[in-house]
């Protein structure tokens, strides 16, 4: 499949502004139709490729840009900032998002260690373990296109999905960002599992003792090996997930009370305070602007 089928294919799926879910379970489409300046956003352990005009997240100082010849990778949940920098109703952002963290990556991850070709650890030496951009090549441009096409096929979509989901799985796998999903989703995922206790339990109190004892570490090593994976310090990635993640809450219609407390935050004014600090506005003028464009927000954190 070439790029201008496969853009159509997913402006075809992707027909209002915002993120819009498929039949297939852990793949969006999304459309994009004015610029958005860097906001703040949470991106899932997740695949996200656009098909159509241009995204930035920044990582703390890192900016990964992606676009029609690049797609970006992230193996856990991130705090990001992201922006685009141009879009219109005739010429907009299009693309597609798929979750990695699911029991399919499991699944082919478990196949292919099995009768994969052997990697070498210096493959992952100095690697950002939380996002990567990578090279849309032609293996993954035709699974792409191929899962897409069955949005338009009830009946294959029944009996294919499954199967050419592994297509997606493996031609990422294959790619760049093989060592990373093989690092993260396969037999040394420690830090993922401190990560996901602590997405499911941002509202409580958490130390990082607590999420040492999750990866099964001592705090020392936890706090390197943490901060190697995610350019943050243990406390600095608790305090900006919450407030990402609050922000988000924000754009989905709450108040601004309401998402500090879903965080665990229990006193507005240190959580006003914090929320100025990473961000440069307070919660209130953030759901200020916010409500001028929700469904392009949340697409911009796809």
């Amino acid at each position: 499949m070439d790029r201008q089928a496969l853009r159509e294919l997913v402006a075809r799926h992707a027909v209002q502004d915002g993120v819009s879910e498929t039949a297939i379970e852990g793949l969006r489409v999304f459309r994009i139709s004015e610029p958005i300046e860097r906001l703040p956003g949470i991106y899932p352990a997740s695949m996200c490729c656009v098909v159509q005009g241009r995204k930035r997240s920044y990582l703390r100082d890192t900016a990964y840009t992606y676009d029609e010849t690049r797609y970006l990778c992230a193996s856990m949940p991130m705090p990001v900032e992201a922006e685009v920098p141009f879009a219109t109703p005739d010429e907009p952002v299009l693309g597609v998002s798929l979750a990695l963290d699911t029991p399919a990556m499991a699944e082919m991850l478990v196949a292919y260690e099995a009768a994969a070709r052997p990697y070498e650890e210096t493959a992952i030496k100095g690697l950002n373990l939380g996002m990567v951009l990578v090279e849309v090549d032609d293996g993954f441009l035709h699974a792409l296109g191929r899962l897409l096409e069955l949005l338009d096929d009830p009946v294959a979509l029944r009996v294919l999905a499954s199967s050419r989901l592994r297509e997606v799985l493996f031609a990422i796998i294959e790619g760049e960002a093989g060592p990373l999903m093989r690092q993260t989703f396969g037999n040394s995922h420690d830090i993922t599992r401190a990560l996901v206790h602590l997405r499911e339990n941002l509202h409580e109190p958490l130390s990082v003792d607590e999420l040492a004892r999750k990866a099964g570490m001592s705090r020392a090593v936890f706090h390197r090996r943490f901060k190697a994976a995610t350019s943050f310090s243990p406390l600095q990635f608790i305090k900006a997930l919450r407030l990402s993640h609050a922000a988000m809450q924000i754009v989905g219609g709450k108040g601004v009370s309401q998402a500090a407390e879903a965080v665990g935050y229990t006193s507005p004014s240190q959580f006003s305070r914090e929320f100025r600090r990473q961000f440069g506005k307070s919660p209130r003028q953030w759901a200020k602007t916010a409500a001028l464009s929700a469904p392009d927000v949340q697409a911009a954190g796809a």
